[in-house]
């Protein structure tokens, strides 16, 4: 029998162990359990509520709205933060044990329109007004994360990479990340087919940028995250000279590929012994929308073929928290503008999510699997 608090877990029959934290805990057979034993809550059943992660201060949450829509085409992913929120995000955390301490939607249209001149990057759509925003977004993830907090970036799109990763190396000099999406994002001014710099982020934020882009002479070199603390997961639409970045990198690439052949558990545990192999640095979670199949996120404005599944996307976020080191986390490119409805409600749905979209949803779920929500 396991007691924590007011809740009692008592092991089945049949049932070897549950998996906790870092450790594999083995209980043995008792007796039938008393009615003591078996009052607890729907919630306590089903979410975890064990220690604040090893770099945290404090079990609490510092939510960033990040609206950023400049560095693609599509209209709508500025929604992503508002939707996710109403969807039922603080009840989400709060279930989870935390606290949660709401920044707010940053402006960064009104950070992008201080630059009025004529762009002397025409090879980056965007370049100097996305520059502006993202040190507004960059000095906020910073700050949150020097509180002791987890922080929680929801775009926007993948443009806000790379604040988000500077700003979170900025105040944890020992960063790793574990990068998740369809795209590299790692096309420069000179290799992108599009100019749309959600397609550059990763690169700028591991250093692979050069000269620096006007607009972003706030980004140091010393805020550039190392090859060897980035990992990417679920890729499958690289374009050709990110395919030759990559390979004369130092950075562990896990594509739909490997994802295939080995299963997700294992190319989780691959990439977090690449970028983490004493489970003794913080971990950054960049978790794009799109590296989800289509059939279950749909509402992104660059869906690609033969994703990660629902239960792949959870199992990453899930074994991210478990580990413990899990710092921060931003959600990107979803779009309320291109989502389905939620076709039907299931048994299992958590009914604090109210989302009536299907990767609105989908989004909150993998936000509370990344913050401690478990199966048993």
């Amino acid at each position: 029998m396991l007691s924590r608090g007011s809740v009692t877990v008592r092991r089945l029959p049949g049932c070897l162990s549950i998996l906790s934290g870092r450790s594999l805990r083995q209980y043995s057979v008792s007796g039938p359990a008393s009615e003591e034993d078996t009052q607890w809550s729907f919630e306590n059943t089903y979410y975890s509520k064990g220690a604040k992660y090893a770099f945290q201060k404090q079990k609490t949450i510092s939510v960033i709205g990040a609206p950023l829509a400049a560095g693609q085409h599509q209209l709508g992913v500025e929604k992503g933060p508002d939707y996710i929120r109403k969807g039922g995000l603080e009840t989400v955390a709060r279930q989870l044990g935390w606290s949660v301490e709401d920044v707010g939607n940053l402006d960064m249209d009104g950070a992008a329109a201080a630059f009025t001149g004529i762009s002397t990057m025409p090879q980056v759509r965007n370049c100097e007004k996305i520059g502006y925003a993202n040190r507004v977004l960059h000095e906020a993830v910073r700050n949150e994360a020097r509180k002791g907090n987890f922080v929680l970036t929801l775009g926007g799109d993948h443009s806000i990479g790379s604040a988000t990763v500077t700003g979170m190396k900025a105040a944890h000099e020992d960063l790793c990340v574990i990068w998740i999406d369809a795209h590299a994002d790692c096309n420069t001014p000179g290799t992108s087919p599009s100019g749309n710099y959600h397609g550059m982020s990763a690169a700028h934020a591991l250093g692979w940028i050069h000269p620096p882009l006007p607009g972003w002479e706030w980004m140091k070199q010393d805020h550039h995250i190392k090859e060897s603390r980035m990992a990417f997961i679920g890729l499958r639409d690289v374009d050709v000279y990110e395919r030759a970045l990559l390979r004369d990198s130092g950075v562990a690439v896990f594509t739909m590929h490997e994802v295939d052949r080995w299963g997700i558990g294992r190319v989780v545990d691959m990439a977090l012994h690449r970028v983490n192999p004493h489970s003794d640095r913080p971990i950054h979670l960049s978790f794009d929308i799109d590296a989800c199949d289509p059939s279950v996120a749909p509402g992104t404005g660059t869906c690609s073929r033969g994703g990660l599944s629902f239960r792949e996307a959870h199992y990453i976020c899930e074994r991210l928290s478990m580990t413990n080191n899990l710092a921060s986390m931003d959600l990107v490119e979803v779009n309320p503008d291109l989502d389905e409805l939620v076709p039907e409600k299931m048994h299992g749905d958590n009914a604090s999510i109210t989302a009536q979209h299907q990767t609105v949803r989908l989004a909150l779920e993998l936000v509370g699997s990344a913050l401690g929500r478990t199966i048993l």
